[in-house]
């Protein structure tokens, strides 16, 4: 990832900055108006925060695309495997049908343009996704229940039956969250990912740790082997090694600070031309 030519507190991606009919972003703790823990780019509704202070947060966000905030597809995620599509009847909805629609989406999918869709993370693994044939974009929030769960593949599947995408058109970009060394899991985590097919027993994907006896998953490794499994070709995924606990100045980590973290927003959008 790098940072954004015009915006200090925003990162992009290396693979999608070349596609010339996308934008995106991710968002860092920095620029916002949020105070104390929430210092101060917080752009998570469901926390401590003044809604005031988080309201301003995506304002200040929407004003750097020139844009208006409703343009911005943000679910209240519950870390669910649940994937909704973003269309002209959804659009139409009003406020507070659309919001009661978007309870329990950790994953959107559209073919519109001029909308950015949006996952919201503190921890957790964002992934955006872009079929830059069949012209659609996904945004997928994957903790690890999410990811034991395969949130990628319901929204890849979703892609293919809405819009006949195909994985091998498809760009996707992993982006900053928790790593391996600090995420630190039960054993009944441990065991659901086993369950649920996942070889955690790659040193890749996980390891115990030998002074604690406590299970490490790299939830972004299991992430990128689930896009390849399912076809994305390896030269068209992007993945962060940033951490979200380890690098305090420029994320928010919900494993770090507890309830009283912000959040960070990773969104996709196709230009309407």
């Amino acid at each position: 990832m790098k940072k954004h030519p015009q915006y200090n507190n925003l990162l992009l991606f290396e693979l999608l900055d070349k596609e010339k009919d996308i934008i995106h972003f991710s968002t860092t703790r920095v620029g916002g108006v949020s105070n104390g823990t929430y210092s101060s780019f917080n752009m998570g509704n469901f926390s401590d925060d003044s809604p005031l202070n988080i309201h301003e947060n995506r304002n200040i966000l929407a004003r750097m695309f020139y844009m208006n905030t409703d343009k911005f597809i943000i679910p209240h995620q519950t870390h669910g495997t649940r994937v909704l599509k973003i269309d002209e009847e959804f659009m139409d909805l009003d406020s507070a049908s659309a919001i009661e629609i978007m309870y329990g989406v950790d994953a959107t999918v559209s073919n519109l343009k001029g909308l950015f869709l949006c996952a919201t993370t503190a921890d957790c693994v964002p992934i955006i996704i872009y079929d830059k044939v069949k012209e659609a974009i996904a945004a997928i929030h994957a903790g690890w229940k999410g990811t034991s769960g395969r949130i990628v593949e319901n929204t890849i599947v979703e892609m293919q039956k809405q819009y006949d995408s195909i994985t091998g058109d498809m760009i996707a970009c992993i982006g900053p969250s928790i790593s391996v060394a600090r995420y630190e899991v039960g054993d009944e985590v441990a065991d659901l990912f086993i369950k649920e097919g996942f070889n955690i027993s790659d040193p890749e994907l996980g390891f115990r740790n030998k002074t604690t006896s406590k299970y490490h998953l790299n939830l972004k490794e299991i992430n990128k082997r689930e896009l390849l499994r399912l076809g994305v070709i390896n030269d068209n995924i992007e993945m962060t090694d940033m951490c979200t606990y380890d690098m305090q100045d420029l994320f928010f980590s919900a494993r770090r600070q507890t309830v009283h973290s912000g959040r960070m927003l990773t969104g996709i959008m196709m230009k309407d031309n």
